[in-house]
């Protein structure tokens, strides 16, 4: 667990914006930096992982609110190619001004265009016009949030806060501001700061760089750059709110293939959208704030599925007036969520805000049925953490249709209560970077998917959302062809979140563990997993490093029942200081160290069997407080259950309410039958560790190679036909069918 030569285009002033051109980026992206050089679709230039599964908003401007009257706010609409602003040389475009002295711009970048995951766009100063100069940017990228970048000497590398060099002056965890558009760029002396905002109004110190990191000289380029990071094609990108540099100049910086340019336009301003639901129909309303300097104004609403790439549209209308508008859609999906933005249109100009979601609701009356518990003596429901009490019969359902990263990116990243469903099994490659859930109560349903389900491969699953539910899904990571540095876990239960279950998942082929529960958290379950097979001498920068799982410090109401812990050698699970935890009939199988309490923590300790240990280490050790009852070594290996530094309570510290420990002489047989993802259905790789655990084979590998490498699992589709009431119940209905 770890977190050119120039050319001078002439193109300024007034003129189209073209079309919708513009796209807009929802956040997303990895906190934690990959080593990797620039190719795709392997990590960033700097690190940072590409964003090529978070969900690319193809809007065309976030160009709503400010200015008022009739003129409305200005737009900087940038054209730029360029291979890319980074590394010792720059290919893109600017728009400038020379300043002199302090200075304090700001921006908001309203759109970027998504010609590659490494596009960027955003406030620049740099000490000339030179191509290799040195300088300071602050870049907003499709797919991620904003983060500085500089060039600390003329012709050097460029570094920034999410590159392993610039990571340590980063004032942010790691280094980048996922929901902010707003930048700013100051300078005071000879220190130059670098602020985000997801409003313009409050602001947060991303960098602050002194003479030591990067000198300036006393007057400098300041101003508007971008670049395609494409060759053959430019970007659009799309700014306004500028303030603290009036540019007066553009033009290429280096010499890219496809020259750039810039224009300014009054827009014509939409806000206040929203929108009146039924099942199958949507009424969609809006507010004309400003005309743009135009005599009239012609407006319709775009509208998609959520995770759709077409978006439809609606007839217009035209306004003589500011003022409120509506017009109806119809033809619609029950329980969906749908993206809707505005369109206003002068002349050869059309400017559109931002998209908003609506959902549609189901048409039932409600249904407070739960469904059948689960088939395995332990439900996802047992522990501290109330499963999903947001499901209701209105949830929207969100679909994955082909098993890419796009596609379960999009659907996971809506942010507003939904469950994912699959109409596709199949392998889904992360392409060497983690997943991440950021927004709060998402069930991601793989009992859902048809046969043989679905299987994670070449990076990890990140929850860092509350109140979710993990079911039935396999994560391998493996070494996914990186170098040292890259320690994935199969799936993590994030930091400081609460209330996260993790039900009949596979973790595998972990390089730094395979399925964890994060520092600071609060009710997390984790039961019927299958976890196993962490690789051991792989590509961690610590070395051999074989652990199954940990649970972060200070993470209370923790429950661990049900689930095997096999192949590995510690860590299974460790519980780390501050921790307290209930470890419920868990089978622990062929490890070096078993379960080991940290100090200053408390743990129910209850019907665990162990067996096939490597080392003498007692099974349950460390400095801890624990209360332990009918923990078993099934074999004759001559291990102390419970070590000397234990402390041993008489007494249960803690206990959900719901929990029933079974018989350990039940463990072994009911855990191997049940962990795991579709233990009804398994795959190949999921069944060969069980036979070998059952059988007593195999043991600790070092790469995913050892034991076949990457499944390619069948495409297979089918539609769903969720029920229109009780889907909570219908959720459990599709787990049972594929568990044992």
């Amino acid at each position: 667990m770890n977190p050119d030569r120039r050319t001078f285009i002439r193109t300024l002033g007034a003129g189209s914006i073209a079309g919708l051109a513009g796209c807009s980026a929802l956040s997303g992206g990895d906190e934690t930096a990959t080593p990797g050089d620039d190719a795709e679709p392997t990590p960033d230039e700097d690190g940072t992982p590409t964003p090529t599964a978070e969900p690319t908003e193809t809007d065309t401007a976030t160009d709503t609110g400010g200015g008022g009257g009739g003129e409305g706010p200005t737009i900087i609409t940038m054209e730029a190619g360029g291979a890319d602003i980074w590394n010792t040389t720059d290919l893109g475009h600017i728009y400038y001004a020379e300043v002199s002295g302090d200075f304090d711009a700001r921006v908001q970048v309203s759109s970027l265009e998504n010609t590659n995951p490494h596009a960027k766009a955003g406030l620049m100063a740099r000490a000339s016009l030179d191509p290799t100069s040195r300088n300071v940017m602050v870049r907003k990228r499709p797919g991620f949030g904003i983060s500085p970048q500089w060039r600390p000497e003329d012709g050097a590398s460029t570094t920034s806060t999410t590159s392993e060099q610039g990571a340590p002056l980063s004032r942010i965890e790691g280094g980048i501001m996922e929901n902010a558009n707003w930048q700013r760029l100051q300078r005071v002396g000879d220190t130059l700061r670098a602020f985000g905002s997801e409003d313009g109004e409050e602001w947060t110190l991303m960098v602050e760089l002194t003479a030591d990191q990067i000198e300036l000289p006393d007057t400098v380029v300041l101003g508007l750059a971008a670049t395609s990071h494409d060759n053959a094609n430019a970007t659009t990108a799309k700014f306004r709110n500028l303030s603290g540099v009036e540019p007066t100049d553009n033009q290429d910086l280096g010499a890219p293939i496809v020259s750039g340019s810039v224009s300014v336009a009054q827009a014509a301003v939409v806000s206040d959208l929203g929108a009146d639901t039924a099942p199958t129909e949507a009424t969609l309303r809006g507010t004309l704030e400003s005309m743009g300097g135009a005599d009239s104004v012609d407006v319709r609403f775009e509208y998609r599925e959520a995770t759709a790439e077409e978006w439809s549209e609606t007839g217009s209308t035209s306004l003589s007036g500011t003022g409120e508008f509506e017009i109806g859609v119809s033809e619609l999906t029950p329980r969906r969520y749908y993206r809707f933005r505005a369109i206003a249109a002068t002349g050869d100009n059309e400017f559109g805000t931002v998209s908003q979601l609506f959902s549609t609701p189901s048409g039932s009356d409600g249904s407070s049925e739960e469904g059948p518990a689960s088939s395995s003596n332990f439900d996802p429901s047992d522990g501290f953490a109330d499963l999903a009490d947001w499901v209701d019969d209105d949830t929207p359902l969100v679909v994955v249709d082909e098993p890419t990263r796009e596609s379960l990116a999009a659907a996971t990243s809506v942010p507003g209560p939904r469950v994912v469903v699959f109409e596709t099994s199949g392998t889904i490659d992360l392409g060497a970077e983690n997943l991440n859930v950021r927004n709060d109560k998402c069930w991601i349903a793989g009992q859902t998917a048809p046969s043989p389900g679905v299987t994670l491969i070449r990076g990890g699953l990140w929850v860092y959302g509350d109140d979710c539910v993990v079911q039935h899904l396999r994560v391998r990571p493996g070494t996914a062809g990186q170098d040292e540095g890259w320690q994935p876990d199969a799936i993590e239960v994030a930091d400081d979140t609460s209330g996260n279950v993790v039900d009949h998942c596979t973790g595998t082929w972990g390089v730094d563990e395979n399925i964890n529960v994060g520092y600071d958290t609060s009710d997390s379950t984790m039961t019927n997993c299958l976890i196993a097979e962490p690789l051991n001498d792989a590509t961690h920068v610590k070395g051999e490093h074989g652990y199954n799982s940990i649970i972060g410090d200070r993470a209370k109401n923790v429950t661990l029942a049900g689930n095997v812990y096999a192949l590995g050698t510690d860590r299974n699970p460790r519980l780390k200081q501050g921790t307290e935890t209930v470890v419920v009939n868990n089978f622990v199988h062929h490890y070096s160290d078993g379960m080991w309490a940290d100090p200053e923590t408390n743990h129910s300790i209850v019907g665990n069997v162990f067996e096939d240990p490597q080392t003498e280490q007692p099974n349950v050790f460390g400095e801890g407080s624990v209360y332990a009852e009918d923990n078993v070594q099934r074999d004759d290996a001559d291990v102390p259950m419970i070590g000397e530094g234990i402390s041993q309570l008489d007494s249960e510290p803690l206990w959900p309410e719901a929990l029933e420990a079974v018989s350990s002489s039940e463990v072994r047989s009911h855990n191997l039958d049940n962990a795991g993802a579709r233990p009804a259905d398994r795959t190949e790789t999921d069944q060969r560790i069980v036979e070998a655990v059952r059988n007593g084979e195999g043991g600790v590998i070092d790469h995913q190679d050892d034991v076949g490498g990457y499944p390619e699992l069948e495409e297979n589709t089918r539609s769903l036909d969720a029920p229109t009431t009780g889907l909570k119940a219908w959720l459990r209905e599709q787990a049972v069918a594929v568990e044992p």
